[in-house]
Order: C-alpha cells, then sequence, then structure tokens
C-alpha cells in the first residue's frame, strides 16, 4: 500500500471544499446566528445557579479539545505541516488552560478555587482561553497560506510536537501564575457581575476571534478545515458575547448560553474529523477489498501467463523454422528495394535536370517578355507620348475641350509607361543581365525602400563579384520573393540582407523585424511562396532555412554551392548594352 501521505487531498486539512459542503457550512452559520439574536434579549435573566454545570461543561470541553488536538497531531505526523502544529496547539492550549480554570472555579472545588485562585482568576483564565485560541487559528491560517511555509514538510514529527507540547505547558503556567497574581491585572469581576474593565477585555477577545473568522473565511476554498475553523471563531464570538458582554454576570441565560456555543464551538472540527476518519476508513477496506481481488486476479493471471508461457515456447520454434525461410526471402526482397532506390534516385536527378531546364526556359522567356515590353511597347509609348505633346503644342488656345482630353490621354501614357516598366522589371530586370548580380540586388533593394517605405540595410561581401546562370537568377529571384512576402506581411520597419560569397559558396540571408510567424504551420497566403523558395534552392543544388516565431521577426538563409572566382573589379557593361531608361 502507499503512503497516506502521498495523496494529501484526502484529509480535512486539504480536500478542496465542495458545494454542498459550503452551503453546509454556511447553514450552521446561519443557525448560529438566528439563536444569538433569539436569545440576545434575554441574555440577563437571572436563573438557579447550577453548580454541577460547570465541570459537566469544562469536562466536555477539555475532552473534545484534547481529542481534537490528538487527532491533529496524527494529520500532521502524516503531513508534517507548521499550520496543522499550530492548530493542534492551540486546542492542547485551551484544553489545559480549561482545566485549570475548572479547578480554581470559585465555589466549585473550594470556595475561592484551587491553584491559590483569587476573585479574579477564573475571569482572566476565560480571556486568555478564548483570545489565545484565535491566535492559533490566525497562525495556522497565515502558516498554511505564505508562499514560504506552505510547501515545507517538516522532516521529523515527534520533536516538533513534544517541543510544541512543552511551550504550551509552560504558557499554561504563565497565564496561571499571571491570573492568580492579586495586583498583576486589572480586576474585571465584582461578585458575580463585572467591572468595566472587562468590556474593553472582552472586546479585544471579540477583535481576535473576529479577525481569525475574517482570514479564515477569505481563504475558505482553499481546504475544509479552514471553513470549520471559520465557523469556530464566529461561534466563538457569540460565546463571548453572550457570556461576557451582554449578560449581567453569572448564573444568568447569557452565562449558560454562552457556555452552550463554547460547548458546540469545540465540537464541530472534532466531529469534521470524526467524520473524515470514518470516510478513511471505508476508503481503507474498500482498498483492502480490491488489494484482495487483485491479488487473486494476479495469481489466476500468473497461471494463465503460465500456460501460454508454454504454449509461446513451442510456436517459437516452429516460428524459427519459418522464419529461417522468411530471411531468404528477405534478403531478396532487400536487394531489389535498394535497387529500387537506385533507380528512383536517378528518377530524381532526372526531374532535377528536367526542372532546371524548365527553370532556364521560363527565365529565358521572362527575359525576351522584359525585352520587348522595355524596347517595343515602352519606346512605342514614349513616341505616342511625344507626338501627344506636339499636337497638344500646335492646338489653339480656344480648343480648350480637345486640349484637357490630350492631358487626360498624356496621363493615361505615362501610367501604362510606368505600369509597363515595373512589368518588365517583375518579368526579368534588364540590369541582371546587363550589370550583373551585385547591381541588380542593390537596385532592387533601392525599389523596395522607394515602393514600400521600409528600411533595409544592404551588405554585400565581397563588394563585386559574378555568378553564372542558373545561380544568379535564383539569388536574385529569392531575394525578390523575400522582400515581397515582407512587404505583404510581416509589417517590419527594418530589413537586413546580406549577401556572401565564400568560394565555393553564396550565401543570401534576409531578416526582417517584423511580426513573424510560425513556419510549421504557415499562412496559406504563405505556403506557397514558401515552397517556391525551397524549390528554386533545391534546383540548384542548394539549402534554404526559415527561422522565425510570433513577434521576432524571420530570418531566411539562402546557402548555394559552387565553384566560382569572385571578380576583381566590378564588370564594365558595353555602350549598347546600357538599359534603356524610360
Amino acid at each position: 500500500m502507499s503512503d497516506p501521505g502521498s495523496n494529501p487531498r484526502i484529509f480535512l486539512s486539504t480536500v478542496v471544499p465542495r458545494p454542498n459542503q459550503q452551503r453546509l457550512v454556511m447553514a450552521v452559520m446561519l443557525a448560529s446566528v438566528v439563536v444569538f439574536v433569539a436569545v440576545l434579549p434575554f441574555a440577563q435573566w437571572q436563573l438557579a445557579q447550577v453548580w454541577g454545570f460547570i465541570p459537566v461543561y469544562e469536562s466536555a470541553v477539555i475532552i473534545n479539545d484534547l481529542v481534537t488536538a490528538a487527532m491533529l497531531v496524527g494529520q500532521f505526523t502524516l503531513l508534517r505541516s507548521p499550520g496543522l502544529l499550530a492548530l493542534s496547539s492551540g486546542y492542547f492550549f485551551t484544553a489545559t488552560v480549561a482545566t485549570v480554570h475548572m479547578l480554581s472555579f470559585p465555589g466549585l472545588f473550594s470556595a475561592t478555587g484551587l491553584l491559590n485562585a483569587g476573585p479574579q482568576t477564573t475571569a482572566w483564565l476565560y480571556m486568555f482561553w478564548h483570545g489565545g485560541f484565535p491566535l492559533s487559528l490566525i497562525a495556522y491560517a497565515l502558516l498554511q497560506q505564505s508562499e514560504r511555509t506552505r510547501h515545507i514538510r517538516l522532516r521529523h514529527a515527534v520533536a516538533p510536537v513534544l517541543w510544541a507540547a512543552c511551550v504550551i505547558f509552560f504558557l499554561t503556567c504563565g497565564v496561571t501564575a499571571l491570573a492568580t497574581h492579586p495586583t498583576l491585572l486589572p480586576a474585571i469581576m465584582r461578585g458575580h457581575g463585572y467591572t468595566g474593565a472587562m468590556s474593553t477585555t472582552i472586546g479585544i477577545v471579540g477583535m481576535l476571534n473576529l479577525l481569525a473568522a475574517a482570514i479564515l473565511w477569505r481563504h475558505r476554498g482553499h481546504s475544509l478545515l479552514n471553513l470549520w475553523c471559520a465557523v469556530v471563531a464566529v461561534t466563538s464570538v457569540f460565546e463571548v458575547a453572550l457570556s461576557a458582554m451582554f449578560n449581567h454576570g453569572r448564573f444568568d441565560l447569557g452565562f449558560y448560553a454562552g457556555r452552550a456555543y463554547g460547548l458546540v464551538a469545540s465540537s464541530f472540527v472534532l466531529v469534521a474529523l470524526i467524520i473524515e476518519h470514518a470516510r478513511l476508513y471505508a476508503m481503507l477496506v474498500k482498498a483492502l477489498d480490491n488489494e484482495s481481488a487483485a491479488r487473486a486476479r494476479a495469481l489466476e493471471k500468473t497461471q494463465q501467463l503460465n500456460e501460454a508461457n508454454e504454449h509461446l515456447e513451442q510456436r517459437v520454434k516452429d516460428r524459427t523454422a519459418q522464419l529461417s525461410v522468411t530471411n531468404g526471402e528477405l534478403r531478396q526482397e532487400i536487394t531489389e528495394r535498394k535497387r529500387a532506390e537506385h533507380a528512383l534516385e536517378r528518377s530524381r536527378e532526372e526531374l532535377r535536370e528536367l526542372a532546371t531546364i524548365s527553370s532556364r526556359a521560363r527565365e529565358e522567356e521572362r527575359r525576351r517578355l522584359s525585352r520587348e515590353l522595355h524596347d517595343e511597347i515602352a519606346q512605342s509609348l514614349a513616341a505616342l507620348k511625344v507626338d501627344m505633346q506636339m499636337l497638344e503644342q500646335k492646338l489653339d488656345a480656344t480648343n480648350k475641350p480637345v486640349a484637357d482630353r490630350l492631358s487626360s490621354m498624356q496621363q493615361a501614357v505615362d501610367d501604362m509607361i510606368g505600369a509597363t516598366r515595373r512589368l518588365a522589371s517583375d518579368l526579368r530586370p534588364s540590369m541582371l543581365d546587363d550589370l550583373g548580380l551585385v547591381p541588380a540586388c542593390r537596385w532592387l533593394v533601392e525599389s523596395f525602400q522607394r515602393r514600400h517605405r521600409i528600411r533595409c540595410e544592404l551588405t554585400i561581401a565581397p563588394e563585386h563579384f559574378e555568378l553564372p546562370e542558373p545561380f544568379a537568377s535564383t539569388v536574385y529571384r529569392v531575394l525578390q520573393e523575400c522582400l515581397a512576402n515582407v512587404a505583404r506581411h510581416a509589417n517590419a520597419s527594418v530589413v537586413q540582407v546580406l549577401l556572401v560569397y565564400e568560394a565555393p559558396t553564396v550565401q543570401l540571408s534576409v531578416r526582417d523585424d517584423g511580426i513573424g510567424f510560425d513556419p510549421s504551420h504557415p499562412r496559406k497566403d504563405l505556403s506557397f511562396g514558401l515552397v517556391g523558395l525551397r524549390e528554386r534552392a533545391y534546383l540548384v543544388r542548394g539549402s534554404l532555412s526559415i527561422d522565425s516565431s510570433p513577434e521576432t521577426g524571420t530570418l531566411i538563409e539562402l546557402t548555394i554551392p559552387q565553384t566560382m572566382t569572385p571578380a576583381t573589379e566590378a564588370p564594365t557593361p558595353a555602350p549598347d548594352a546600357r538599359p534603356k531608361v524610360i
């Protein structure tokens, strides 16, 4: 069986109260309030002096408190919680002080009481009794809820309990000596009645109980024990109020009713603990029954396993012979699979070559279309614009409608020229063919900054180098797609582009400070773009990595291994190869 302390949720001090338990506690509190309100107007009714009531009442309280303290100590030995030790010490303190209070009560065992008691002794012991217990409740609540102490588990149980018992014993002796001294404390009793100092003293005691109730009620949802301790504190307030504040003196209705409240208050936690122990005992019996049933099932399963083991051994012998035959078949299958894998690898190489040829053809077609747009359509539009300007100059100033129409047509031609220029650049920038990769990348970054108003930092090392096709087109297209993704999705303010050539490898990295994304769950509008980037890298036997997370930006790195010699200086294009400016 497991250690009971390994499942602390079964104890009263740690189990979270259920709604029906909270309703029960509220009902008990409400009943206490109703009885208190009903008795309060008659608290000063003088009743018969029943001397036997005192020893019966206090004996019951002492027994209740001692049993409660012992049961709490039992839980402490399992949970090693400092709060439980403080609470059990409080109950032990009330039991010892109640014992001294009963022995010193005047007229019970002697005219003035035992233990050298004076006329004020029992009253002050009553105050120490009902003022000391709420302090233990407060200590329990604070120790249970403190971040430092609620997870503390004392290593030993016996030593703390003995130390607590010694402290309570000496504390009881101290308050007894203080209460029996005739001059150290002010008089709060005059015969069977009270003096003016009683109001102040009882007010302090009541405030301590209210404070304890408030602290415990604030943390009522943490454990069922907190709830019942709060009920004890509230009931103690009613006890003190009836027996020492609103009554006239000893042996009136308030005197008897208050002590009845005290007896009930001492029983709440005890009854809850008894119910808890009964529940735990039922759980123990059920666990033992389950363990016996599990042992019987285990024995039955063991016998079944032995029989199955014998059967399996025979089957293993049979299977071993079959496996010898199967191994030969598997070796043949492995050989065929390796042959198929080699064929698949060759097919992949052929597909890569085919995709490379397709990519080159696509780039060539882009280059041709870009040249046609730039050299034919754009130039024709420019000539058309010049003709329209000449026509506008020849118009008579009185022909304003035609002039306005020509002006709007010129604006439309300007828009068409700009659109043609952008389309030609997107298809294949002539600068990439005429000047090379480095100037084309610089132009692309500058165009990105102008168009999107996003600061872009470009670093190229070395400053001038050349790449053959298809490497140059791949680097340019990857950079173009990365910047387009930044403009569309990243919401960035700064982009850092690094292009490095270290023979025989060229590396491109694009980093932004945008919103980022989760690469394992890409957005739908980004998924095809990322696939395209990886496909471009694959076609030139390169690798592409994406490092991004929400709110941290994105880093895309392209690495292409190839054998090239960097140029010593920038390439100088031929005069007829310079791009035309529209």
